[in-house]
């Protein structure tokens, strides 16, 4: 099982990448990314999805004030492949956290333009759960579900795709912090 990490300060500076990390980071879509380039920078440079920094930042604040561990799963993909993924985020002293992201297993899978970054986009919208990459339509679809029923197959510019977080990956957050321990007050919700 492949694992990257990376540790934060109390303040959430990056102050560590492992190789593997930096490996990752290059093999997808991100070869200016080096230690040199994050080491001082603040993690929230680099999640730019509002539901993905909140869920960051309540798991970020559960294991500082608890001492513990979180681990949720989450999935990476890229346009030819599905990464199944879990993160742990574990306490360290000062306040300082580290995120060990372990790549559970990867599938291949025909090309989806759509989870190209670099592919040219429409002015219209799509909403992908941040965690588990499935597509709001009537329910959350896989992407290649989204992709047939939208006819988006052999376009020459695809929508833009924003990020939300759909049922099924709230509820077992939720869990995932009851689980974790008691956080918030009382009738607390994500």
């Amino acid at each position: 099982m492949d694992e990257f990490i990376c540790r934060v300060d109390a303040d959430d500076e990056i102050t560590f990448v492992d190789e593997s990390w930096m490996v990752f980071a290059r093999g997808n879509g991100a070869p200016s990314l080096t230690a040199e380039s994050v080491i001082g920078t603040s993690l929230w440079g680099y999640i730019s999805e509002k539901a993905t920094q909140e869920f960051y930042g309540i798991f970020m604040k559960k294991v500082r004030a608890t001492g513990g561990t979180i681990a949720v799963p989450f999935r990476c993909d890229g346009p030819e492949c599905r990464r199944f993924m879990e993160m742990s985020i574990v306490s360290l002293a000062a306040g300082a956290l580290e995120f060990r992201s372990a790549l559970l297993r990867e599938e291949a899978r025909p090309r989806v333009d759509l989870l190209d970054p670099d592919f040219p986009r429409t002015e219209k919208w799509l909403t992908m759960c941040a965690w588990c990459k499935r597509v709001e339509l009537d329910g959350w679809v896989e992407v290649e579900e989204a992709v047939r029923r939208l006819g988006l197959f052999d376009q020459t510019r695809l929508p833009r795709i924003t990020h939300g977080m759909c049922l099924a990956c709230k509820e077992a957050f939720e869990t995932s912090l009851r689980a974790a321990g008691n956080f918030g007050p009382p009738g607390y919700v994500l």
